[in-house]
Order: structure tokens, then sequence, then C-alpha cells
């Protein structure tokens, strides 16, 4: 539709492109604006939920993930002295979604993906090296300036979504404030092809300890063929080539699963914690999606995936407005359903599942590791908590609210 003002999106992540293929598929044209000159590749989130699967599928996108993903029907609760607490089947969720299990498929692959999808179609743009530094709107549209290498450029668009990231110049250019807090350590984070799946760890586990808990996980990996991750607390004042010190790293590693030669660290990184959700996730035609709209910590695997799931429910709503003069009014309802579940499920589970990792009192441990048995002993318990951890409560919760 040539007569249509193009929807301005900040940001060329995974949740940029997704808003990008929803409105592409809806024949609504789009600009996507990314600072960066490449989509990086550097770890950050990689694992998938049932629901978002279900989301995808609709539009033809997860038998491409499932062919360079890795299928997950199990992840470990395990303590880091007393090896294995509890073993969570996803299987138990058949009835619930045609998608029982976890996709690890790395965040940049994602997106490779929906760029390549995206070529089948009109009135797309993605413009790399094109930052956006001001943002101004009317009744009429949305005017953007941009630094690029051309200069600076001014964009013209019908609305203007921001997908990009916790730092987001589209959220500060909204009357919304950011709510929450910074927690005290960083989070650290080692790539290695060791395989750790000969010593028992499925490829998902969270290994609590109440000095140095860590998580472990497998991706695909450059090559398809693995690489393992995994995430320690770091000292958020200490320096960074401290924390990336080659004898420490190691002993890091080595202090969970002992090696009688040094593991190959293939990629090091080092990322700070938040738990914040946007007072509000619309100022006129201004919008919110993703990590733009609400950060926690990794630990559960479930930003990224509520970003999809923010995508969904907006470009739904967008394409109403924009295609069927539906009223504004339903960005309030796209705030409420979203921002409801960011504070009642995502911030409230990810803080819990830090918490837990990192119980310093035993007794108090000991209670949660007998809690997790019994959940697993028990396959209606064991159904209804992962309804929640899996992100299908959360789906649901988002849908009842008007």
């Amino acid at each position: 539709m040539p007569s249509l003002k193009p929807v301005l999106i900040a940001g060329a992540g995974p949740i940029g492109f997704t808003v990008g293929l929803n409105l592409a598929r809806r024949g609504i044209p789009f600009i996507i604006l990314e600072a960066a000159d490449r989509i990086f590749d550097d770890p950050r989130a990689g694992t998938i939920h049932p629901p978002t699967l279900e989301m995808f599928d609709h539009i033809g996108v997860t038998p491409l993930m499932l062919d360079q993903g890795y299928v997950v029907g199990n992840y470990h609760y395990r303590d880091r002295r007393d090896g294995l607490v509890a073993n969570f089947d996803l299987g138990v969720l058949k009835d619930d979604t045609p998608f029982p299990y976890r996709l690890m498929l790395e965040q940049h692959k994602i997106c490779y993906i929906l760029r390549e999808l995206l070529k089948e179609y009109e009135g797309c743009e993605v413009l790399m090296q094109h930052r956006v530094t001001s943002i101004i709107q009317d009744e009429a549209g949305v005017a953007v300036e941009v630094e690029s290498p051309q200069g600076k450029k001014r964009l013209e668009g019908s609305y203007m979504i921001g997908c990009d990231g916790g730092r987001s110049q589209v959220r500060k250019s909204m009357n919304v404030t950011f709510d929450g807090f910074t927690y005290e350590e960083r989070f650290l984070v080692l790539s290695t092809r060791y395989d750790f799946g000969q010593h028992g760890y499925a490829l998902t586990n969270y290994i609590a300890d109440p000095q140095e808990w860590c998580a472990l996980f497998k991706v695909p990996g450059p090559d398809g063929n693995g690489m393992w991750r995994v995430v320690f607390p770091a000292d958020a004042k200490a320096e960074p080539a401290a924390i990336f010190e080659e004898s420490l790293v190691q002993a890091r590693v080595q202090g969970f699963q002992h090696k009688d030669t040094p593991f190959e660290i293939v990629h090091r990184n080092l990322y700070d914690v938040h738990q914040r959700v946007a007072s509000c996730y619309h100022d006129g035609r201004l919008l919110l999606a993703g990590d733009a709209a609400h950060i926690n910590n990794p630990l559960g695997g479930m930003g990224m995936n509520f970003g999809f799931h923010d995508a969904f429910n907006l470009t739904e709503k967008l394409a109403q407005v924009i295609l069927d003069g539906a009223s504004h009014s339903l960005f309030e309802v796209y705030d409420r359903q979203r921002r409801t579940v960011a504070q009642e499920y995502l911030q409230r589970q990810t803080i819990e599942n830090k918490r837990n990792i990192e119980q310093k009192d035993r007794s108090q441990q000991a209670a949660f590791y007998d809690e997790l048995r019994a959940i697993v002993a028990d396959r209606d318990k064991l159904r209804t908590y992962l309804l929640r951890v899996a992100m299908i409560e959360g789906v649901r919760r988002a849908k009842s609210i008007a």
C-alpha cells in the first residue's frame, strides 16, 4: 500500500525484525533504523519457549528455527556440591502446546532468519548505521532525525516503535519512567566447545550455590556442532580485564566441573543486570516492545521471549489501527495486557529465579529443594509449575485482560 506512511522501528534486533515481518505480512510498509553496522553475534539470548514457537508457527517461521536449533525436552536444577536436585520434563505440557519443549537458538540467528524472510516483501527497509537522535510527534505522524554515514537525515512515519533495548532512545523521548533496580553484581558469560553433556548435564542447567551459582546451557554455535555457555555472577566494581583474567576464568569453570587440562574459552562477555519496567508502553504515536519496555535478569530465558510476545500483540493492534481505522485506545489495551504480565510474571519469576539459585540460608535452600522434588514427583504439580515457567500462563493471562 504505497499511500501508507511507513512505520518507523528503532532497533534491528530480534524484536524489531519480528515487528517488521508481522507488518510486512499485512502490507504495512516500515523502516528499521539500527545504530550498529551489523547484527552482533556475541553471546546473548538463546532460549525460545513453547508459546513463542506457537506464535512464530502461525507465520511459518518455527520450522526454520527448528532446522537450526536444539530441541530441549528437559532441564536440570542442580546443587553445586550435591549434583542433580530435580529433572523437569517439559513433555508433560504436550496437551497444552504443540511444542512441549524449549528450543535453543541464538538471537542473532533468529535475526538472520527474519531478515531473510523480509526479502520476499516490498515496502521494507533496514537501514544500518542509522542512529536515532531525536523524535517529534504530532497528530499526523512522527518525524525522526538520524545520524548516518551520509550525514544527518530526517525521516517521517505514521508511528514509531522502540525495539532499541534497555537504553531506548524512543523510550527516552516518551513521557514515561523506567522504574526498577540494577543488581549489585554483573553476569559473566563464558563460552566453550567442551562437551559438559558427557558428565550428565542436560542441555539447560541451573546450578545453585550460596557463594557462586552458575547456569550452564548448550546452543548450536557458529557451526551447529554445539557451544556451551556458562554464566556466573561477577563483581560489579571489578575491572573487566581482571574478571577476564585467564587463571580466574579457568578457576571458575574448574570449580564446578574439574578437567585435567584448561578449558578453551571462546568468548568472554560481561553484562550489567537490571529489573525494570516502563511506566507505560505507549505515548501518542510512540510505542515500546521488548527490552525498551522491560528488562530483567536472564535466568529462565524469558526476556527475549517476552519481547516476541509484545511484538505479536502490538502488531495485531497496530494493523487494526492503520488498516481498519480502529481507535488508538487499542494501544491502551496493549499496555494493560503486556505491562501487567511483565510485572506479574516476568519480573516476579526472574527475580525469584535469581533469589533461589543464590540462596545463602541452607535450611531455606533445603526446603526449596524439597519443594522442587515434590513438584517433579507429581505430574499435576509439574504441569502447573511448567505452565508458569514456560510462559504459557503469562500469555493466557494477557489475553484475559480487556
